[in-house]
């Protein structure tokens, strides 16, 4: 009776005790696909945020360059005037308002430089007293 109970417990036993089940194989696919789709979700997150800081560094030069540009130039009494920037800027735009303050001999000049984003409108905007 013994060499038969014996018999039964080795033949319940499996021939690889070291191998993988296929539910432990499905489980670690699975748990790898949602690691990758949530690392590929952050990368793109973080292309998109790198190409914002970037047009928000061009754009504010541009608008320091305006702003050095009008410093150096006569004083217009035009309130308000905008345009495109030349090649290889032209995806912005630039406006700039003049706004009398209380002092008559100082005058507020506001730069905007303007450009999309997307489906969304962004601007970088420098105020100078002169």
């Amino acid at each position: 009776m013994k060499s038969e109970e014996l018999r039964i417990d080795k033949a319940r036993q499996p021939l690889n005790p070291t191998g993988f089940t296929l539910l432990e194989v499905m489980v670690a696919v699975a748990i790898m696909a949602m690691v990758l789709i949530t690392l590929l979700g952050l990368k793109n997150s973080s292309m998109k945020d790198v190409m914002l800081a970037k047009h928000i560094t061009v754009a504010t030069m541009l608008a320091k360059r305006m702003m050095v540009e009008n410093t150096l130039a006569e004083k217009s009494l035009s309130s308000d005037d905008e345009g495109p920037f030349p090649e290889p800027y032209q995806d912005y735009t630039w406006r700039k308002t003049i706004v009398p303050t209380p002092l008559a001999q100082i005058m507020e000049l506001h730069i905007a430089v303007l450009w999309k984003e997307g489906t969304r409108d962004e601007m970088v905007e420098i105020v100078n007293y002169e």
